[in-house]
C-alpha cells in the first residue's frame, strides 16, 4: 500500500512538472528570455522549470525589488519579463510595479504560487486570497487549475494567451495564479520538452496612411504636437519628425518622450522648453489661437502647459493610441486614431514647411528660453545645474532611468536635444516614487550601453532593497542621488507659504536622514561623494567605462532651487519684454 502511494505521488509530481515545463519551453519559444524569481517553497515546480527549459533566471530576494526589476527590464526590451513568486503576501508586493505596468502599456507576465483550493480559506500557512489580486491592472487574470490534473495542452494554450494578451495591441501585465499540491520537488531529472508554438511570421507591412492627421495638416496651420513619457523604440518616431518637419506643427517633446535624444534628420521644429514658455504671460499673449494639437504617449510631465490647454483648449484636440488612461484631464478630445505610430503621421503630406510666422514663433522663442535656462545652469551650484551636468555626460546609446518627483521636472529645464539616442525610462504610468533603483537594474539588464539612474534621496530611501540587489547581482549601473534634504518638491507648492519652517518640514519636507553611502558600501557597491559640479564629469566618466555598480551623491539646497527657477522665469520674461 506504501508503494502504491509513492507512485501516485510520483505520478502527480511528474504531471505537475511536465506541465510547467510544457508552459516555459513554450514561452521560450514565442520570445521570452528572462524569469525574475523571489525565492520559495511553493513556487518550486515554476523556478526548477523556468531554469530547466534555458530561460536567464535572475533570483531577487524581495518581491517588490523583483517586480520592478522586470518592469525595468521589459520597458528597454518590449518582451515580458516572467516573474515567479511564492505564496502569501509575496504576491502582494508585486502590486506598485504592476500598476505601472498597466498605466504605462508595460509588458509581464506574473506567475503566483498558491496552495490549492481545499487549503484556501482554512487557516493553511503563508495563504491569502490571490485570485484577482491585482484588481483591474491586468490584461488577463486566470486562476489556473491544480497542474498535475489537467492535459499539456491547456499548457500550451495558457502561454500562448499569456504572451497574446500581455504583447497584444494593448501592452500590459497578465497574471496567472499557479495551485501546486506537494511533493513540490521533482522526483527525476527535468527535461524541456521541444515547443510546438512559434512566433508569428512578420510578414512585410504595407504602408497605410491614416486619413485624419493628412486632412488636419492640409486645412490647419497652427498645429502643435505633444509627445509624452512612452517606451517606444526612436526608429517609430521618423514619420513623426517628417510629418512635423513638412507642416511646420512643432513638437513639444516632454523630457521622458524619446524624442529629445534622437537624431533630428528630419530637422523637425523640436521645443524642448515649454514649460517656460507656458508660464510666461507674454510668451501666452503673443500666440494666437491654436487649431490642432496631437497628443502621443502618457500625460507630459509640464505643468504650466497642462493649465495653459484649459483655458486655450484647441480647436480638435487628437489622442494617437490612446493608452489605459487617456491624456484628456479637461475632456477635450475630439479625435481619436488607433494606427500605429508610423501610419498616423503620414510622409506623403506636402505641407507648408518651417517658414510660417507659426514655426518661427516657437522656435525663435525656445531659443530664447533655452539660452535663458543654460544661463543659469552654467553659473548655478542648484540641482537643477547638478542634473544638467550629470545628464551631458551621457554616452551615446546609453539608458537613462529618472526618477519622478523633483528629478523629472529638473530634466525637463536640463535635458536639452543630444542626438545621441539616449534611451528614456520613467515610471510616469502611475508616477510614483517607489522602485526607482530596481527599474534601473532591471533596465541596465536588458540594455546594451551604460545605464544611470538619477534619482532624488527620498526615492533613493524607499528603494534600499535596489541598492542590495544592485550589489548582490553586481549590476552594471550608475546611481546618482540628487540628496536635497527630503521632499523638495513640496516647497514649490502653495502649503509651503500656508505652514510655518517647523510645522512644513515635519509634515512635508520630512528629512530621512539616512546615511545612503554606507548603506551602498555595505551592498558591496563603490561608493562615493560628489564635492563640485566640476567632478562630475571626470568621476561619471570613469564609472561608464568600468563594470559593476557605482553609487555617487550630490548634495544641494532647495532654497537655492527654488530661487533658480524663479529666476530662470523671470529673466525670461525680461528678456520678451526687451525685444
Amino acid at each position: 500500500m506504501g508503494t502504491k502511494a509513492l507512485n501516485t505521488s510520483n505520478d502527480r509530481t511528474n504531471a505537475m512538472y511536465s506541465y510547467c515545463l510544457r508552459f516555459f519551453s513554450e514561452l521560450r519559444a514565442l520570445g521570452v528570455t528572462n524569469v525574475v524569481v523571489s525565492p520559495g517553497s511553493r513556487c518550486t515546480p515554476l523556478t526548477l522549470s523556468a531554469q530547466a527549459a534555458g530561460l536567464d533566471v535572475v533570483v531577487q530576494l524581495d518581491e517588490r525589488v523583483a517586480a520592478f526589476h522586470a518592469l525595468g527590464a521589459a520597458k528597454v526590451s518590449g518582451v515580458p519579463t516572467v516573474l515567479v513568486c511564492s505564496s502569501g503576501t509575496a504576491a502582494a508586493n508585486y502590486l506598485p510595479a504592476v500598476i505601472e505596468a498597466n498605466h504605462a502599456q508595460t509588458p509581464m507576465i506574473i506567475c503566483t504560487a498558491d496552495r490549492p483550493p481545499e487549503l484556501r480559506q482554512w487557516g493553511s500557512g503563508q495563504t491569502i486570497n490571490q485570485v484577482g489580486i491585482y484588481g483591474g491592472n491586468v490584461r488577463w487574470s486566470y486562476d489556473l487549475p491544480v497542474v498535475s490534473e489537467v492535459g499539456q495542452n491547456l499548457a500550451r494554450s495558457t502561454a500562448l494567451r499569456a504572451w497574446s494578451m500581455s504583447t497584444g495591441n494593448f501592452q500590459g501585465p497578465v497574471h496567472l495564479n499557479w495551485p501546486f499540491r506537494e511533493p513540490l520537488e521533482p522526483s527525476e531529472n527535468l527535461v524541456a520538452p521541444e515547443p510546438t508554438l512559434t512566433v508569428a511570421r512578420q510578414h512585410e507591412v504595407k504602408y497605410l496612411e491614416d486619413p485624419v492627421l493628412a486632412d488636419l495638416a492640409e486645412r490647419y496651420e497652427r498645429g502643435l504636437i505633444t509627445v509624452g513619457p512612452n517606451n517606444l523604440p526612436m526608429d517609430e518616431f521618423d514619420s513623426l519628425l517628417a510629418f512635423s518637419a513638412n507642416n511646420g506643427w512643432p513638437i513639444l517633446a516632454d523630457p521622458c518622450s524619446q524624442i529629445r535624444g534622437i537624431e533630428n534628420q528630419k530637422n523637425a521644429p523640436i521645443i524642448t522648453s515649454y514649460e517656460i514658455l507656458f508660464s510666461s504671460d507674454q510668451f501666452v499673449s503673443l500666440l494666437p489661437s491654436v487649431d490642432v494639437i496631437v497628443h502621443v504617449g502618457l500625460p507630459a510631465i509640464s505643468k504650466s502647459y497642462r493649465l495653459w490647454k484649459q483655458k486655450n483648449p484647441p480647436s480638435r484636440y487628437v489622442l494617437v493610441s490612446p493608452g489605459v488612461d487617456w491624456p484628456d484631464p479637461s475632456h477635450e478630445a475630439t479625435d481619436v486614431v488607433n494606427s500605429s505610430m508610423l501610419n498616423s503621421f503620414p510622409y506623403s503630406t506636402l505641407g507648408r514647411g518651417l517658414d510660417t510666422d507659426w514655426c518661427q514663433l516657437w522656435i525663435n522663442h525656445d531659443n530664447l528660453a533655452v539660452e535663458t535656462i543654460q544661463a543659469h545652469v552654467a553659473e548655478g551650484k542648484c540641482e537643477l545645474s547638478v542634473a544638467a551636468r550629470i545628464l551631458s555626460c551621457m554616452p551615446a546609446g546609453s539608458t537613462l532611468v529618472l526618477s519622478n518627483s523633483m528629478i523629472v521636472r529638473d530634466a525637463e529645464l536640463a535635458f536639452q536635444k543630444t542626438g545621441t539616442g539616449v534611451t528614456i525610462v520613467s515610471n510616469r504610468g502611475a508616477n510614483g516614487i517607489d522602485g526607482v533603483i530596481s527599474t534601473g537594474v532591471g533596465a541596465s539588464s536588458a540594455g546594451e550601453g551604460p545605464c544611470l539612474v538619477l534619482v532624488g534621496d527620498v526615492a533613493a530611501v524607499h528603494d534600499v532593497g535596489g541598492l542590495v540587489a544592485a550589489g548582490r547581482l553586481q549590476s552594471d549601473i550608475v546611481i546618482v542621488v540628487i540628496d536635497n534634504g527630503g521632499g523638495a518638491i513640496f516647497s514649490f507648492l502653495p502649503i509651503a507659504e500656508k505652514l510655518d519652517a517647523e510645522s512644513f518640514t515635519n509634515l512635508f519636507t520630512t528629512p530621512h536622514r539616512t546615511n545612503l553611502q554606507r548603506i551602498a558600501e555595505s551592498a558591496e557597491i563603490e561608493s562615493s561623494v560628489i564635492e563640485s559640479l566640476p567632478e562630475i564629469e571626470q568621476l561619471l566618466t570613469r564609472a561608464f567605462k568600468s563594470r559593476g555598480p557605482k553609487f555617487f551623491t550630490y548634495v544641494t539646497s532647495i532654497e537655492e532651487t527654488v530661487k533658480t527657477y524663479e529666476d530662470i522665469r523671470s529673466d525670461f520674461q525680461r528678456s520678451l519684454r526687451e525685444e
